[in-house]
């Protein structure tokens, strides 16, 4: 036998009902390819000993001499029942059929028709020798030039096999050699196939409710270039945007530079352009993950100052500045890294203070495990310590993704169980330790694929993905994929917005740090950069304080209530900031105080760490506290009660080193109300601390 090509095909998963009881089908359908299309990698080529070709929804094999096949190892559950299907036509004097239970083009068993499909043989191949089971036998009631379905039931060591339904032949004495499969024909034969099938029962943990519907859409050919890698896809949250990798020529390397394609308004992508310096230089440059607002990108590799690349593994960070250019990229400092090895990926998490890397596991050399790093208050990064063996295994785990709720993990794995090749797999994290995971579920055969699939990326929406799999000439290309619910993270909210001088309206460059409420723990970070324009995406059914600082003006910080966001939503909220100049005014709107009284609650700690924080970095401002409250009791007690909150903070200050000559503090009580005091709510607005700049 002469194997011609090993290639691959796709799965589709799902359950079928049985038939009648001597053909009772395993629960679940691992494959059902009908050839409509190729995106299951067939070879397609014609030389002298015959031809390989798509015609009309089959797949043509037509051979001259020798034996074609076309082989892929099937993820069959060995342990159960399972069977194969077939539908084939075949001509000529040869035989056409199935090649199954292989363990390569030598060693497999062979069910396939001859003399233009009017008779069978079953048989198979032993160390390249060939053992006739069944001779050559009529079809039950067959004319010539017709297709028939053929089938194999095989139950513990017994094979049972059918055509058109009725069963033909029973083994007793079953040898299977291995998991290959695929189309057989033999000299002078032409077989035409029209589906292919197989059940069995899975092994693979698969995330629930996934549409038999569900399937990729390769991007085409203009992120695609044919006989060309692309790779890393990483796509803006709101979808306008996908960065992606691909090799181009330079010189007498091929190395990866880092490209970006534009949505266009019928939702395909294109006007791909490179970024150009100072991301791409003459090394491999991608794109690992983008920040919500796309100002900052992580990037592979290291770069010199004169944007050159360093032969030193590691990750660098570049930031857009306001003109819309990227600055020359920096390292991103660990405190510590496993020795240096082959591979590593890298992605920044939305809050902008947690990465995950995949790095070579020192267990398993040539293999890589996922890790997380958390950034200090110094700006570097802690020592990436393992995921946990839920997620890591003595297989290849990689490309991890951490969608914007912070929890729920895409990665890419060849130890969890799937399809073949690497497969992209979801799992979500249980607690703040990031060793406890939920146990990874396979997103199944709409998105995996016989061959190494991953690099997954999705938009804020959470409404499409977009991937790395592998073209029928064995390169990686970009697919698109639509989600369904089973496979989206957790809703969130994109926040869009600009910084503005809160005297000219203006826009200026500013820096956005979110915080979740009541913990003061990062949500998340942006840089108002290019027009004073933001952009975040945060999770939905929570509370946030959004801070903005910019040099020269005070800081400020908002509330942002997001408690009630249930689905994906877009929002637009624009942030003022007083310049520091005398006479202006900022509310402190995140003091709180227990109720009539002036001790401070903990959930003000953060908003007298930043007023900390603004004193430190201008130590030639002065301030005056102003306290206020509503018209709801004694006016003098309310006036003393409002002094006493204000004094509150200043004693704050000062124990924080703030030097008390720049620290005055007055009480109105409720004679200055900036809203009427006639509900609640207006009332909850007059109770408040002013700062107000003296000098």
């Amino acid at each position: 036998m002469h194997h011609r090509s090993c290639l691959p095909f796709l799965f589709l998963l799902g359950v079928l009902a049985p038939a009648a009881s001597a053909q009772t089908l395993p629960p679940n359908l691992l494959l059902d390819d009908t050839f409509d299309d190729n995106r299951q990698g067939w070879r397609v080529a014609a030389d002298a000993n015959g031809s390989f070709a798509f015609e009309a929804g089959t797949y043509r094999v037509r051979n001259q001499q020798g034996v074609s096949l076309e082989l892929k190892t099937l993820p069959l559950n060995l342990g159960a029942d399972y069977a194969l299907e077939a539908t084939v036509q075949q001509q000529g004097d040869g035989r056409g059929g199935l090649f199954w239970g292989a363990a390569d083009d030598d060693n497999g068993n062979v069910f396939a028709l001859e003399n233009d499909g009017r008779s069978y043989v079953i048989g198979r191949w032993q160390k390249g020798k060939w053992e006739e089971l069944r001779p050559a036998t009529a079809v039950p009631g067959s004319a010539s030039g017709k297709p028939h379905t053929l089938r194999v039931l095989v139950h513990g060591n017994e094979a049972r096999y059918y055509i058109d339904g009725a069963e033909v032949w029973k083994q007793a004495a079953l040898r299977t050699y291995g998991t290959y499969l695929g189309p057989y024909a033999s000299r002078q034969a032409e077989l035409r196939l029209d589906r292919l099938r197989a059940w069995h029962k899975a092994s693979i943990r698969l995330a629930p409710d996934l549409p038999l519907t569900m399937q990729r859409e390769h991007l085409g050919l203009a992120l695609n270039e044919p006989d060309v890698r692309e790779t890393n896809p990483r796509v803006s949250p709101d979808g306008r945007q996908l960065y992606f990798a691909r090799d181009v020529r330079q010189g007498d390397a091929q190395n990866l530079d880092v490209f970006v394609a534009q949505r266009q308004p019928d939702g395909r992508y294109a006007d791909v352009q490179p970024l150009g310096k100072p991301l791409n230089n003459e090394g491999n440059n991608a794109v690992e993950s983008i920040t919500p607002d796309g100002n900052t990108a992580l990037l592979m590799n290291l770069y010199k100052p004169d944007g050159s690349s360093r032969p030193e593994r590691g990750a660098s960070v570049a930031r857009r500045r306001p003109d819309g250019s990227w600055s020359t990229p920096e390292q991103v400092r660990f405190r510590a890294l496993p020795p240096a090895a082959e591979r590593a990926d890298y992605f920044l998490a939305a809050s902008g203070n947690v990465m995950l890397l995949a790095l070579d596991a020192p267990t398993h050399p040539q293999k890589c495990d996922l890790y997380v790093s958390h950034q200090t208050p110094k700006g570097d990064w802690t020592e990436p310590k393992p995921l946990g063996a839920t997620i890591n295994t003595p297989g290849d785990d990689y490309a991890p993704y951490l969608a914007p709720d912070g929890r729920t993990l895409y990665f890419a794995s060849s130890g969890h169980p799937g399809f073949g090749g690497d497969d992209i797999f979801v799992t979500t994290r249980l607690d703040e330790t990031w060793t406890k995971w939920s146990p990874p579920l396979n997103l199944g055969p709409g998105i995996n694929t016989l061959q190494d699939d991953g690099y997954f990326s999705v938009t804020a929406s959470g409404d499409h993905a977009f991937l790395v799999g592998t073209n029928d000439r064995g390169n990686y290309d970009l697919y698109r994929v639509a989600l369904p619910p089973a496979l989206r993270p957790k809703a969130t909210v994109l926040v869009r917005g600009r910084t503005l001088d809160a005297r000219t309206n203006q826009p200026i460059v500013a820096d956005i740090k979110v915080e979740l409420q009541p913990k003061g723990t990062a949500a998340g970070e942006a840089r108002a950069a290019t027009a004073g324009r933001f952009q975040l995406t945060l999770p939905g059914g929570s509370a946030y304080v959004v801070r903005a600082t910019a040099t020269g003006y005070l800081s400020t910080t908002e509330p942002l209530d997001l408690s009630t966001n249930a689905q994906y939503s877009e929002i637009s909220r624009d942030i003022l900031l007083t310049p520091l100049s005398a006479g202006q005014r900022i509310a402190l709107n995140n003091l709180f105080f227990q109720q009539s009284k002036p001790d401070l609650l903990p959930t003000s700690q953060p908003e007298l760490d930043r007023l900390v924080q603004v004193l430190k970095d201008n130590p030639d401002l002065k301030i005056r506290l102003e306290g206020h409250t509503d018209n709801q009791g004694d006016p003098k007690l309310n006036v003393k009660l409002s002094e006493e909150r204000v004094q509150h903070v200043q004693q704050y200050l000062v124990g924080q080193g703030i030097a008390a000559a720049r620290l005055q503090t007055v009480g109105f009580g409720g004679s200055k109300p900036v809203a009427p005091n006639d509900n609640e709510y207006n009332r909850r607005k007059n109770r408040r601390v002013e700062l107000v700049v003296t000098e």
